[in-house]
């Protein structure tokens, strides 16, 4: 993940260079997950619904665009801030909501100054299906968050933003069909398979009468 709380670190010289060779590739692969889910996420969670305000409410492309991104700030800002942050004060005892809620947007922002860390007490029950749930959550959260900065990122190419500080604009287009990996072309088209088995010309073809002997 992306999150270091600092609870557990390596002590040896060998499990230091182990932890950034490591790092080197589990980071890249990390980011390079969470753009794979985003990028499926990105149709069916903020294109799907923008175009169904624009055709059901009749609502022009920047309204529309303000108001699923604010329905979906709020629906974030519940389930994956307020909602845990109820769970982890009720399972921490020492926690209180201002310190769960303070875990959860310090995790999800890939702060980690490992002052809160959940399941560490060792009397708790179930607790590796406890750590378990948090890492799950912690992956998801961070998916949200980046799929909120890309959401971000496309209200502020409609409202024209990205031109006026001169950013790169999002394309949806560029986003929603360009493959991941891309495809090796083939090596031939249709029409170019008919040709190759259309039967030439008998005029042009060879006579072994025009070879000189």
């Amino acid at each position: 993940m992306l999150d270091g709380y600092g609870h557990t670190t390596p002590l040896s010289d060998g499990g230091k260079a182990f932890s950034i060779v490591y790092a080197l590739i589990g980071v890249p692969f990390t980011m390079l997950v969470l753009t794979a889910c985003v990028q499926r996420l990105m149709h069916p969670l903020t294109y799907g619904p923008i175009s169904m305000c624009q055709r059901r409410a009749g609502l022009q492309p920047r309204a529309a665009s303000v108001v699923h991104f604010i329905v979906l700030l709020v629906l974030v800002v519940l389930f994956f801030f307020v909602v845990p942050a109820l769970v982890f004060s009720t399972i921490e005892e020492t926690w209180s909501f201002l310190d769960s809620f303070y875990f959860c947007f310090i995790s999800l922002c890939t702060i980690g100054l490992g002052d809160f860390v959940p399941a560490e007490k060792p009397g708790q029950r179930l607790r590796a299906l406890y750590k378990i749930s948090v890492m799950v959550y912690l992956f998801v959260g961070l998916m949200v968050m980046f799929l909120v900065l890309r959401t971000f990122h496309k209200l502020a190419d409609v409202h024209g933003w990205t031109a006026f500080f001169q950013l790169p604009s999002y394309e949806e287009e560029h986003e929603d069909k360009e493959p991941i990996v891309e495809r090796e072309p083939d090596d031939e088209s249709p029409e170019a398979e008919k040709a190759s088995i259309k039967p030439q010309n008998p005029s042009s073809q060879v006579s072994y009468n025009s070879i000189n002997r």
